[in-house]
């Protein structure tokens, strides 16, 4: 029977219908290039045809091993985008790709853009991805890892396609692959695979401790998926036992990661500690038992042995305080929080480049792109040859000079003057002196200020704008009512929100950053009006002239000997 702990979800494919790509292509390239060239193409536009006919063909069954098929395709894809531009617009490949949408069947979106069929099919990789998952034996060790990797690679290809394939598709863009909805399914599947991890964890033994930080991270990220459920763009799009489903695991795994706590307390005899996460893990766990019932009645049995375990477990460490320990309980609020522990991240796709793929070669000379080639391999190898040679000699020199103490010992032998200050601390003591030393890092943070505050004026006109725009909105639906058709404000201005946000946060970032200058300036500007070449020589150690005198044949050649050093390293 299945249970609330083992029960997860699998994301459903996107379908399609037949489509004829070869003879839009072939005449184009008949337009475009030539008719020989066009019959020099037939064979690789056949062989994608009979490729994407066969995914249509077998979508209606098993997906399990389409994976490869539909990354071959997806290369395929790749291929034709660099050499094919696909669109209405005239002279170019008219195609309509259609598409159903992954969780509601009955809506179908077709357009003529291959990024739209490049995004379909990536998103029907990381579906198959995550029924893959579903169908490993996660009742052993290996089945277990082996679908927390499953599902961290649906996570990674959900991310890759809605930053890459995802932003270039033309609007009205279909729900399943809007961001929202991609987001919400990659963090989907790293929350399951963090679940995975913690079951892997409580098959190897691990410590109650270690498991309940694994539990609450699971916790947390079914509740950020819980969280995505509420944003206009998917809100109304799921089945509502999706939204159960992931409400219940977070506050299943909330339970979880209490009583494995509290487990951790007994070993350690912290009884009242104990005590208190069971009591809050028990009325939580009502919370579970009604969130189950939205799901089904069979997730509402699975639970009743894991809330037998909690009351006995609370039941005991009550009567054994009560008659040993009599340790005054405190209140759940003074507990420490369990600190979550991540242990999974989105794995991104390898297997994705299309270059490997021979596809419509002829339409590019092959023997110029492998004539560079090989000349690029040449003029690589004898860069790498003399870089090597001299990154030896310039190490021999070093050494060399190392064994010498030099130059420091030229240095150090030197009189109080500025040429015995290192030739790059003197450079950036001139450079500092040149520019007006401390008085113009002053103006620079004046000119800073100025510009912050026409930042943030032009911050708060901005948010002036977008308020305004928000009111006329709100008083055009108060006054027509369901004639205003248009779509909300909050929905049409959410992009220029996250931005406005997102600056704000820049700039507080960037003030903090400013003050700490500004008092480190305030911390050494008696420093910075002092610096000069002579006070640093003054700082500089430097050896009694008696160890000069016995030690100048001995420098002498030393510095014979750096200079061949030096000269080999230069003829390299």
């Amino acid at each position: 029977m299945p249970s609330a702990q083992n029960v997860l979800l699998a994301i459903h494919i996107k379908r399609t219908d037949n489509v004829e790509l070869k003879n839009p292509i072939l005449s184009y390239i008949r337009e475009t290039y030539s008719d020989r060239e066009a019959e020099d193409a037939v064979d690789d536009l056949v062989a994608i045809q009979t490729l994407r006919n066969e995914l249509v063909a077998t979508q209606a069954g098993s997906q399990l091993t389409a994976k490869d098929s539909y990354i071959k395709y997806f290369k395929c894809l790749t291929s034709i985008e660099t050499r094919f531009p696909i669109s209405h617009e005239k002279g170019n490949v008219r195609i309509n790709f259609p598409w159903t949408d992954a969780f509601r069947h009955s809506k179908k979106t077709s357009q003529p853009n291959i990024h739209f069929e490049k995004a379909a099919v990536l998103f029907n990789v990381a579906a198959v991805l995550s029924q893959q998952a579903l169908q490993v034996d996660r009742a052993t060790a290996d089945g277990l890892k082996e679908a927390c990797k499953l599902f961290q690679e649906a996570a990674g290809m959900f991310g890759h396609l809605k930053e890459n394939e995802a932003s270039k598709i033309d609007n009205p863009r279909p729900v399943d692959l809007s961001p929202e909805c991609l987001g919400m399914m990659e963090k989907l599947m790293m929350a399951q695979a963090q679940e995975c991890v913690y079951h892997k964890a409580k098959m190897d033994k691990k410590s109650p401790g270690t498991l309940a930080r694994l539990a609450k991270q699971a916790g947390n990220m079914y509740s950020e998926v819980s969280a995505v459920f509420n944003e206009p763009a998917v809100v109304q799009h799921f089945e509502r036992s999706w939204v159960a489903h992931t409400k219940m695991k977070a506050s299943l795994y909330d339970v979880i990661a209490l009583m494995d706590q509290a487990k951790q307390y007994n070993s350690e005899t912290k009884v009242a500690q104990e005590i208190a996460t069971l009591s809050e893990a028990f009325v939580r766990m009502q919370s579970v038992k009604g969130l189950a019932k939205a799901v089904s009645s069979e997730m509402v049995e699975s639970l009743k042995p894991q809330e037998e375990v909690l009351t006995l477990a609370l039941t005991k460490a009550q009567k054994d305080n009560n008659t040993v320990y009599l340790e005054r309980v405190p209140a759940f609020a003074d507990v420490p929080a369990i600190q979550p522990a991540v242990l999974v991240k989105a794995a991104p796709p390898t297997n994705l480049d299309a270059s490997t793929e021979n596809l419509f070669s002829g339409l590019i000379p092959d023997s110029s792109a492998k004539a560079l080639s090989k000349y690029t391999d040449m003029v690589d190898s004898i860069s790498r040859e003399q870089l090597t040679k001299l990154a030896d000699a310039t190490d021999a020199a070093r050494i060399t000079l190392k064994q010498a103490e030099l130059p420091e010992l030229l240095e150090a032998l030197d009189g109080v003057s500025s040429a015995a200050v290192p030739e790059g601390l003197l450079r950036e003591i001139e450079e500092v002196n040149s520019i007006g030393g401390a008085q113009h890092l002053q103006e620079i943070l004046t000119e800073m200020g100025e510009l912050r505050r026409h930042v943030e004026a032009d911050l708060s006109g901005c948010q002036s704008a977008l308020d305004e725009e928000a009111q006329a909105d709100a008083a055009a639906r108060s006054q027509y009512g369901d004639e205003w058709r248009m779509p909300t404000s909050a929905t049409l201005a959410k992009h220029y929100w996250e931005k406005l946000h997102s600056y704000r946060s820049t700039m507080a970032q960037a003030g903090d950053s400013d003050g700490k200058v500004i008092q480190r300036l305030r911390d050494h500007e008696a420093a910075f009006a002092a610096l000069s070449p002579d006070t640093a020589a003054n700082q500089l150690p430097r050896l009694q002239v008696r160890t000069h005198c016995k030690r100048t044949r001995h420098v002498t050649a030393l510095l014979s000997s750096s200079r061949l050093c030096s000269d080999a390293s230069a003829a390299a």
